[in-house]
């Protein structure tokens, strides 16, 4: 009788539809959890990646040149920089030369902003290749921010721009999250996918004895 009840619960358990089952909607199989997995480190890459390569380098860079002096500089030459990105969209860039003298000697400049690699927020990069051009045709100098300590560095803009940068971090935050999110899913479908093959062991069990 008791071996009887527990070949009925069995039934029930197995019977019953379960997210985690082998067939069931989802998936439990090797497959699905290895794409699982797959999806969370690409996202939790990009998290990383935007981390690592874009918002901390700015925010590092920007509290470095908080410490800079201003000099006089020359434009030699400066243009607005039209890219395309990977993903089919437009980044734009200002690109500029210009010369200063510090401590008597005569440094070359190209940094425009403090992050220099371009972004899609085009009106920052037009308004400030444009003010540059202004003071090239006119001969006018420009101010500049000049490492004390290594006058070989000096950049145009050293503005923290919160727009692009809180815009990353949005990204990563989502990319983040959400790699964490599939990652727990996976883990779930595990211990569904285990307490599915102890069920079938332990019926398989009771049907043999």
């Amino acid at each position: 009788m008791g071996k009887a009840s527990a070949r009925k619960r069995l039934r029930r358990n197995n019977a019953a539809p379960s997210f985690f089952g082998s067939k069931g909607a989802f998936g439990a199989g090797i497959w699905s959890q290895i794409v699982l997995l797959l999806v969370a480190l690409m996202l939790l890459a990009t998290c990383l990646g935007l981390m690592v390569l874009s918002v901390g380098p700015t925010v590092y860079d920007w509290s470095r040149m908080r410490q800079w002096q201003p000099m006089s500089a020359q434009v030699e030459s400066v243009r607005l920089h039209k890219g395309g990105t990977a993903r089919g969209g437009t980044y734009y860039a200002a690109v500029v030369r210009y010369h200063y003298r510090a401590e008597g000697t005569q440094y070359t400049g190209t940094r425009a902003a403090v992050d220099d690699s371009g972004d899609t927020w085009r009106s920052f990069h037009q308004q400030l290749s444009d003010r540059l051009h202004n003071a090239q045709r006119t001969g006018t100098p420009v101010q500049v921010w000049v490492n004390p300590a290594n006058p070989v560095e000096s950049v145009v803009d050293r503005s923290l721009r919160v727009g692009p940068l809180g815009m990353n971090l949005v990204i990563a935050g989502v990319a983040g999250g959400a790699g964490l999110l599939v990652l727990a899913m996976v883990r779930t479908l595990r211990r569904g996918r285990c307490g599915h093959n102890q069920r079938q062991a332990a019926e398989k069990m009771l049907h043999n004895s």
